[in-house]
């Protein structure tokens, strides 16, 4: 396997007509997998916040929300987008954070966006590979081209997907080590079938059904016709064990897995928000419950919003999540 490395390309320009804060570009990021797959890491940087040249982080101190100075105040947020959904798309959302004075980090998941992991019959990986790896190293290459201790104060926000991961991620001690102090997420639930009704429901009762079937015959998801979930192409196992929490909501059992997840998340205790919008089919207020139940030790707090932003549509309107993700990281502090 090969080590982590880092390749930094220049953004396309953003379009015109928007204030300087809507230009900015990010600056890309290569991050390499230990399958050598390419994932793209998108960085923000705000003006007046940390730069290269933050000084390291000061364990004992209390994180708050106000304007950042350049003295490390406010922590890393990294980005996890969810199932099909590439780094670019949080754009906005990363804008406004840095405009807000974060450092701030778009990852990518394997097979996801740019992301240049392609599943095959033979090359699969799934959701212990996403936590033990594609998170740390993502985690530790960001810090690194920022010129950031390993225990600089890191939060995440996560979509989807990204949030299934990350409570795998929050039992592996890389949690600690990288002081990764929580996680807000949106849009994020279970996908425990009874946390349904209707035609969703029936879509995880009986497309898994035929999903397994495709994937077990392909080795993989296709894209295409028979991409009944619109992800596009995925790995057997990331599907597989999608398919396997739809009908237990258990998450053990993961290829390549190191330990019983399931039992290592009654030792999580980080804070964790879960978050969504009324309008959001694809995450019900029962599919948070489900996914808050497989983390009983947590200080998990659930909320709805009103808007009408769906599942995706918040990371291009930013302005509440961001502002919530500030009151966030105000209630957070240093281990």
């Amino acid at each position: 396997m090969s080590s982590s490395q880092a390749r930094k390309t220049q953004a396309a320009p953003a379009p015109t007509g928007c204030d300087n804060a809507q230009r900015s570009s990010p600056r890309l990021l290569e991050i390499t997998m230990p399958d050598d797959s390419v994932s793209q890491a998108r960085i923000f940087e705000p003006d007046n916040g940390p730069t290269r040249e933050t000084k390291p982080y000061r364990t004992k101190q209390k994180l708050s929300p106000h304007s950042a100075t350049g003295d490390g105040d406010k922590p890393l947020v990294i980005i996890w987008p969810g199932f099909g959904m590439g780094a670019r798309y949080f754009d906005p959302m990363g804008r406004e954070l840095a405009r807000r004075g974060y450092l701030v980090a778009s990852g990518e998941l394997r097979g996801q966006g740019s992301s240049t992991a392609k599943a095959t019959r033979k090359h699969t990986w799934g959701y212990h590979h996403l936590a033990s790896q594609d998170f740390p190293i993502t985690i530790k290459t960001v810090k690194k081209d920022l010129g950031l201790a390993n225990n600089y104060p890191t939060v995440f926000l996560c979509h989807s997907l990204g949030g299934q991961i990350a409570p795998l991620f929050f039992t592996r001690k890389e949690a600690t080590e990288l002081n990764v102090q929580g996680f807000l997420a949106v849009g994020t639930g279970s996908p425990y079938y009874p946390g349904y009704s209707g035609l969703v429901r029936r879509k995880l009762r009986i497309g898994t059904i035929i999903i397994k079937a495709i994937v077990t015959i392909f080795g993989y998801q296709p894209a295409g016709k028979l991409d009944l979930t619109g992800y596009g192409r995925q790995a057997k196992h990331v599907m597989l064990e999608w398919i396997r929490f739809s009908r237990s909501n258990q998450q053990r059992g993961l290829l390549g897995e190191d330990r019983d997840y399931d039992d290592a998340k009654n030792g999580v205790t980080f804070p964790v928000l879960l978050t969504r919008f009324h309008t959001d089919q694809d995450c019900t207020r029962k599919a948070a419950e489900h996914l808050a139940a497989g983390l009983p030790n947590a200080d998990v707090t659930i909320e709805e919003y009103p808007k009408r932003l769906g599942h995706n549509r918040w990371a291009r309107e930013p302005q509440i999540i961001a502002e919530r993700l500030e009151k966030f990281v105000g209630t957070l502090s240093s281990p």
